[in-house]
């Protein structure tokens, strides 16, 4: 299903990761290889290697946000992926704060 009432708008993944750095850069791997535009990358790392990620991106007009959650969430070092809504530093008309 298109996401287009999202279209123009960021949307931000919340991915809890196991294996801080490998969880990055496959999330970094995957928003290049579907061409997305990155507009926000957050890591806070715990002491056992792990981390929360958020991955805010501006999703295409044909993109179901929903399937890229899937898609991001199938990364062996992800233990969870959920959809924030709205991005906690942008606002969703994408004026400026």
């Amino acid at each position: 299903m298109p996401t287009s009432a999202r279209h123009g708008s960021c949307v931000v993944y919340r991915a809890v990761a196991s294996d801080a750095l490998a969880a990055a850069s496959q999330l970094l791997a995957d928003v290049q290889r579907f061409g997305l535009k990155i507009l926000e990358f957050r890591m806070v790392s715990d002491i056992q290697g792990g981390a929360a990620i958020d991955l805010g991106i501006l999703p295409k007009e044909d993109c179901d946000i929903a399937v890229l959650r899937c898609r991001f969430a199938r990364h062996p070092s992800l233990r969870s992926v959920e959809i924030v809504e709205p991005s906690p530093s942008r606002p969703l008309d994408g004026a400026a704060s």
